[in-house]
């Protein structure tokens, strides 16, 4: 019997890698997810992950919850919101990529001013960087 979304958004609430540095039971909970419909009620546990591993790809693991959540309707906002929490490297890649579609502002905010905030007040240099390096990006 598959398991609820709440009970799959959970487990992705509180996901972290195992000792020896492995995603892959993070690709196990988004597959789960996807296969038990309505992904879009997991939004916030999805990009709680963003938030707890900020400078982190997950060996390419996070990549998954990257087109997962473009896949999605309205994620968009709650991207932002993540961002505003905790600023992470593909967040802020996410939020070039919806520049690059031709987006520059979600229920009013700019985008190009979200980044230039998270540019100027990061307090890691690898996130500033990625924030400066996705603004200076010819559009």
């Amino acid at each position: 019997m598959p398991r609820k979304i709440k009970t799959i958004a959970r487990d992705i609430a509180k996901f972290a890698p195992d000792d020896d540095g492995d995603w892959r039971r993070l690709d196990v909970l988004l597959d789960e997810l996807w296969q038990a419909g309505s992904p879009e009620q997991a939004i916030p546990e999805m990009l709680s992950v963003f938030e707890r591993y900020p400078e982190e790809d997950g060996h390419g693991v996070m990549w998954s919850l990257v087109h997962g959540l473009e896949k999605l309707p309205n994620y968009e906002s709650a991207l932002l919101s993540s961002l505003a929490r905790q600023p992470s490297e593909l967040g802020i890649v996410m939020v070039g990529r919806m520049l690059n579609s031709g987006v520059t502002s979600v229920d009013g905010v700019s985008l190009l001013l979200t980044l230039q905030e998270i540019s100027s007040t990061a307090t890691s240099t690898h996130i500033e960087e990625i924030a400066h390096s996705v603004l200076s990006r010819p559009r």
